[in-house]
């Protein structure tokens, strides 16, 4: 499970201690130039938060969350390694901070549980793996994180290039030094009378980076593995590649010429989007075998009354829905002043998560109404 969900359960479990929470969203920007430019959102945000905070709460319990957030604001910059967004969610004890790689709006919210709605859009289609860029010439590889990509240092060690792998050619055409391991300084000498072929120096190559990747990096992560190649290379490294992480249905055949941080931020969203629809399918999939089975509901009060008896199992919220109200204990308050300032739909996904359910939040278009759900067993069982 990813850090960020980790948290995120932890902040729930611990909610009745820890609470009210301070979430505050935002966009980040990438360059050094807007730092200042970043702090004073943030400073806003913070104002919007204690503004909310002290309707429900006193100027004086709000003091301990204005030194936490005060000590946001110290570190030099608040974004963090190409993330569009970040999160700040701040406890009686804790303070977390997170990147997201979807695009927020600007927020704050005051409340007894986490305001988690956003959190969860950007977890649940965001996948942990290794990115691997490779051509007949060369090789790169990227770790992404919770929808962030960052740049592996390779050692020098690695098959960098195919000329570094495979070694080069002397002068007189004849004899080739060829590196037969994965460690530095291995090497055979043999004669080469017929200069290889540009094919099999590919497959030769991609065996090694194959080899290499397997070796150093998949076995000790057990992360998948989303290969970046044009189509011919593609078919090539698939055909010979021993990685049983490497994924099938997912790939990325165009590269791009030049593979900073803003193209590489697009294939992971590419990534992402590939790996959505397969899992949009399987949910598609449990929800017509709910409805045949009596088990998919549509209806925000029979949602509410199910999730308090733990029998959802998934709840579909819709992107941007709002509906005034909160839960206590296991009775709904729609009327109080807290309960307008409430998004019932983020106390029920927070209750979801509490009792062991799932949680995804689909476009509105999509989902047609505020929420559904399927339950873990029918009404009547």
């Amino acid at each position: 499970m990813a850090e960020l969900q980790n948290d995120l359960a932890q902040l729930i479990r611990a909610q009745g201690e820890q609470g009210p929470f301070v979430s505050i969203f935002m966009k980040v920007s990438p360059y050094e130039r807007d730092i200042a430019e970043d702090k004073a959102t943030f400073r806003n945000l913070v104002q919007q938060a204690k503004k909310t905070f002290i309707t429900r709460f006193t100027e004086k319990e709000w003091a301990a969350y204005q030194d936490k957030l005060a000590q946001v604001l110290q570190q030099r910059a608040l974004g963090n390694n190409g993330a569009t967004s970040i999160v700040v969610v701040v406890g009686q004890n804790d303070t977390f901070i997170y990147p997201l790689a979807q695009e927020v709006a600007n927020s704050a919210h005051v409340g007894d549980t986490v305001y988690a709605l956003p959190l969860i859009a950007n977890d649940q289609f965001s996948w942990d793996y290794h990115l691997l860029k490779v051509s007949q010439d060369s090789m790169a590889l990227w770790d992404v994180t919770e929808g962030v990509a960052t740049p592996v240092d390779l050692p020098a060690a690695a098959p960098l290039t195919r000329e570094q792998a495979l070694g080069t050619e002397l002068t007189t055409g004849k004899t080739r030094t060829t590196r037969t391991g994965l460690g530095a300084g291995q090497a055979s000498h043999g004669n080469d009378p017929k200069e290889a072929s540009q094919a099999s120096d590919t497959q030769n190559y991609f065996k090694q980076v194959d080899d290499y990747i397997l070796t150093n990096y998949t076995k000790s992560t057990h992360k998948p593995l989303v290969l970046l190649a044009v189509s011919e290379n593609q078919a090539i490294f698939r055909k010979l590649s021993k990685n049983k992480y490497l994924l099938q249905n997912t790939q990325i055949s165009k590269v791009p010429a030049k593979l900073d941080r803003q193209a590489i931020a697009q294939i992971v969203a590419q990534v992402n989007q590939q790996l959505a629809t397969e899992v949009l399918a399987v949910l598609q999939s449990q929800v017509d075998r709910a409805r045949s089975a009596k088990k998919y509901i549509s209806d925000l009060g029979a949602i509410t009354q199910r999730a308090a008896e733990g029998n959802v199992a998934t709840l579909f919220v819709a992107q941007g829905a709002y509906v005034a109200g909160r839960l206590v204990g296991e009775k709904l308050d729609t009327s109080s002043p807290a309960a307008k300032a409430t998004n019932l739909l983020n106390e029920l996904s927070v209750q979801v998560l509490q009792l062991g359910g799932q949680v995804y939040v689909l476009p509105a278009d999509e989902l047609h109404t505020d929420a559904t759900a399927i339950l873990r067993r029918t009404v009547e069982e």
